[in-house]
């Protein structure tokens, strides 16, 4: 399939501008109300701008504008995943075990208070800086087609690599949460691309596979902070978790057997 994908200077400069509309929208949503919904939003167009700026050319991705335009995005995404952390470990432990997690509950979202006012005046800085601009002029049609393919190309051998090992053992927590990383990375890409019915049928995928993924790792970081609290107040509450992964890590084995047909999904992105 590789070969019928391209993506044309115009219509990737659209795209880029319009990634880089919605990041600042999102994030002056995000700086009015951190909540959930919004902490999500912000990380999902950050990762967005990422991976558009990891198609530009390399000339692009030196100019010091956007360079580090997009690396003080990519800290806010970072300092965000702890505040989502909490929230995935809060709302879980209110849904299932509320009586038995009052105190933790209560600690996690004091902590929160704190990391969001650190995040936020990140994102305020941000949003106070210059926005960065790509001309026209300073993409080659060539090395833009180049770089794509060459994007694609390392995402392919990430997931190459760590679906061997992710599906091959369930206790491989590393590679599970790469993996996921690795299919936003390509739907992501893939949603750049020129020709959306070519990529249609293969983005559905993609998504239901990395939602999949993203639910074993809302539970790897429930069942990994339960256990290093070390309470045995928890210990029936690691165990039913870590039953429910087991489901999770089952059904994203299935699904990925299944749909995306490994070695066909691999081999559609050969030269």
């Amino acid at each position: 399939m590789k070969k019928f994908i391209n993506i044309d200077k115009k219509i990737f400069l659209k795209k880029f501008e319009k990634i880089l509309n919605d990041f600042c929208q999102k994030l002056d949503k995000y700086t009015t109300d951190p909540n959930d919904e919004n902490i999500h939003n912000i990380r999902v167009s950050i990762r967005r701008l990422e991976t558009a700026y990891r198609i530009l050319p390399k000339s692009v991705r030196r100019q010091e504008e956007i360079s580090e335009y997009v690396k003080q995005a990519k800290k806010l995404f970072k300092v965000n995943a702890e505040i989502r952390d909490f929230d995935i470990i809060c709302n879980n432990m209110e849904a299932k075990y509320a009586d038995k997690t009052i105190d933790l509950v209560s600690g996690l979202r004091n902590s929160r208070v704190e990391h969001v006012k650190n995040a936020n005046e990140l994102a305020l800085k941000i949003s106070h800086a210059h926005r960065p601009k790509i001309r026209k002029s300073d993409l080659r049609k060539l090395k833009l087609e180049k770089r794509y393919l060459k994007v694609l190309d390392e995402i392919m051998l990430d997931i190459q690599k760590n679906a061997i090992i992710a599906l091959g053992d369930e206790k491989k927590i590393d590679e599970l949460h790469m993996l996921r990383k690795d299919f936003k990375r390509l739907r992501y890409s893939l949603e750049i691309a020129s020709d959306k019915k070519i990529t249609a049928d293969m983005l559905k995928d993609l998504k239901n596979i990395q939602d999949i993924l993203g639910e074993i790792h809302d539970s790897d970081i429930i069942i990994n902070h339960l256990r290093d609290i070390k309470q045995k107040s928890y210990t029936d509450i690691i165990e039913a978790e870590v039953l429910e992964r087991a489901k999770k890590y089952n059904t994203f084995v299935t699904t990925f057997k299944k749909d995306l047909k490994t070695d066909n999904f691999v081999l559609q992105f050969q030269h």
